[in-house]
């Protein structure tokens, strides 16, 4: 299995780009936070090296979560960027949408916030599948 560690590496970039967008104040950051019921006191209470402490290990876990869905493009056979984007799509399918139906039922969970973290994870799954897809 040949699997390409830039891919991994640009793929997390990307997906972090995309995220800091997706939850962003000009998309749906505010709406996120509302429904999480985060105030500005809480904002005010965070420290600063703790917040890059998780934003390292959060890059870290989305390495880990790459590698892994580089693991299973190359194990598919996939050669493009399409086909590595349909793993992703299907990885996004077969663990995240039905995990975030879960939320839903038992954790009660508002279907706007569930949704805005499921969709956020369908896109960076699906173009980090591409970016992957295209470089096998």
């Amino acid at each position: 299995m040949n699997i390409n560690f830039w891919a991994i590496l640009i793929s997390s970039i990307v997906s972090f780009c995309l995220s800091s967008l997706w939850y962003s104040p000009f998309l749906f950051g505010n709406d996120w936070i509302n429904l999480l019921k985060i105030t500005d006191r809480n904002i005010s209470e965070i420290n600063t090296s703790s917040i890059i402490f998780k934003y390292i290990i959060h890059f870290v876990t989305t390495i880990l979560c790459f590698l892994i869905l580089a693991l299973a493009i190359a194990a598919s056979g996939a050669k493009s960027g399409a086909e590595g984007a349909i793993i992703g799509f299907l990885g996004w399918l077969g663990f995240i949408a039905t995990m975030s139906i879960s939320r839903l039922l038992w954790e009660k969970d508002p279907v706007k916030l569930v949704l805005i973290d499921a969709i956020d994870s369908l896109i960076t799954l699906t173009v980090g599948g591409a970016i992957i897809g295209a470089w096998n």
